[in-house]
């Protein structure tokens, strides 16, 4: 009877084990599963989630795709659009170089470059989606923002962030969403800065902060005449003055009535003089009080002029200093340094100073504007020369926004191109996943009847095993 109890056993093990099984196809066919719970196949199961978390991301790396290539779209027709403004620049200041224009044509050139500014701006604080695309990750304010003066632009300046938006677009790849417009408005491969007067002020030996163009201030304070020739400062020296440094001599000669500055002429005096004015040879000019001559003096008498430097148009003035070859200058509206080389400062005057490599967008616009309008009453030929010069900030601002319309033009490229490749993935993904969890129901039906024949078989044999008896065992 151990036996016969086994055998029952084992049938009715076998028949629940086909129950399940038959219920499980059924499910298959019913659901078009294959896989309904983890314990189904948990090695599958496993391989599933890893595919639809792949597709997922996949799918949030194409929308990432798709939302920073339409900023990026929208940031190179601003780049475009700007360069557009650029060459038009380009163009009016050429024009206004030519000889013919006269001070007249030269303000209405300026006139429609004041234009463009107010345009490049509005272009550079371009918006999308309730982001500004060249503020970096301070994208919810506008990045320029311009100081005015008499209803015109007079200085821009970048407040938005040095760290651009960068989001990630695929395994390990990240693009900047919001590009940091300092960067693409600006240049930043600093040179020594030129000085282009003739004040005699030269670059100091430290590395400068300033950037573009600057204008370097130079006054006249007070005027020394060494030695004991009884020569003074005249009345109007302390304003009227040109000179600086120690570089200028006075040739005096008492007896025949004579002085010359320098390499200058001679002019006349008769000794009652409290204010004579003499210039040398470059124009530079000294007033003089001859009142206390020495009757018998023939010789030269040096001179010591002291004066200021400033590049904030005297807001903040530096002390010249001679014998100093780095001394530094500060900006108050910026807090920028120039590093000047004072030894052979000779004369007053404005020093234009500019920086190549450093050159923004803005700034070059405003400076060429205002050389047109000649703002600073240069000469014909010195304002001439800057507007030449200025042709080449132009250019270097020119190039700088070429590159950056590569840089991001280059950046669309590659995204769809990536686009491309993470569709594909997730639809492998996508695909597997589904291959891996979908029944085969041609296969499902037919184990599904054989295992039901199998079932009704196992049926059969456990019925009749329950029906023998001892009179079975006796036969």
């Amino acid at each position: 009877m151990a036996g016969l109890s086994s055998i029952c056993n084992n049938a009715l093990t076998a028949i629940r084990q086909h129950t399940q099984e038959l219920a499980r196809l059924q499910e298959m066919i019913t659901t078009g599963a294959r896989i309904s719970r983890a314990s189904d196949a948990p090695a599958d199961a496993y391989r599933i989630l890893g595919l639809q978390s792949d597709s997922h991301a996949y799918e949030t790396y194409v929308k990432n795709l798709d939302s920073v290539g339409d900023s990026l779209n929208v940031a190179l027709s601003a780049l475009q659009q700007v360069s557009e403004t650029m060459a038009r620049v380009r163009q009016l200041t050429t024009q206004g170089l030519s000889g013919t224009y006269s001070a007249a044509n030269r303000a209405a050139v300026a006139s429609e470059i004041n234009s463009l500014l107010e345009q490049a701006l509005s272009l550079a604080n371009t918006s999308h989606k309730s982001q500004y695309l060249f503020a970096g990750n301070s994208s919810g304010t506008a990045p320029f923002v311009a100081t005015y003066a008499d209803g015109s632009i007079v200085r821009v300046d970048y407040v938005g962030s040095q760290q651009a938006v960068d989001v990630p677009m695929g395994p390990g790849v990240q693009y900047a969403s919001v590009l940091v417009g300092d960067a693409v408005f600006r240049s930043a491969d600093r040179g020594a800065p030129e000085f282009l007067g003739d004040t005699g002020a030269a670059a100091g030996s430290g590395t400068a902060s300033i950037r573009g163009d600057a204008w370097l201030t130079l006054t006249h304070e007070a005027t020394a005449y060494l030695g004991a020739s009884g020569v003074a400062a005249g009345a109007s020296s302390a304003l009227g003055d040109t000179v600086l440094g120690g570089g200028h001599t006075l040739t005096l000669d008492v007896p025949a009535g004579l002085v010359r500055l320098d390499g200058g002429s001679d002019v006349a005096f008769t000794g009652a003089e409290t204010d004579l004015r003499v210039v040398n040879e470059n124009g530079d000019v000294v007033y003089v009080d001859l009142t206390a001559l020495d009757p018998a003096f023939v010789g030269t008498v040096s001179l010591q002029a002291s004066g200021w430097l400033s590049l904030d148009d005297g807001a903040t003035r530096v002390a010249i200093a001679p014998a100093e070859a780095n001394l530094a200058v500060a900006d108050s509206r910026t807090g920028r340094l120039l590093y000047v080389d004072c030894a052979a400062i000779a004369r007053t005057g404005v020093e234009p100073v500019r920086v190549p490599g450093t050159y923004d967008l803005f700034g070059t616009l405003v400076t060429v504007r205002d050389l047109l309008l000649n703002e600073r009453g240069l000469s014909e030929t010195a304002q001439s020369r800057l507007l030449s010069e200025s042709i080449g900030a132009l250019a270097e601002v020119t190039n700088q926004l070429s590159r950056a319309e590569t840089t991001v033009g280059g950046q669309i490229g590659a995204m769809e191109t990536l686009a491309t490749t993470l569709e594909d993935l997730q639809a492998f993904s996508s695909d597997e996943a589904g291959r891996l969890g979908s029944a085969d129901i041609v296969q499902v039906s037919i184990r599904l009847a054989y295992l039901q024949t199998l079932y009704e078989t196992t049926l059969a044999a456990t019925a009749r095993l329950l029906q023998t008896s001892l009179l079975d065992y006796l036969d």
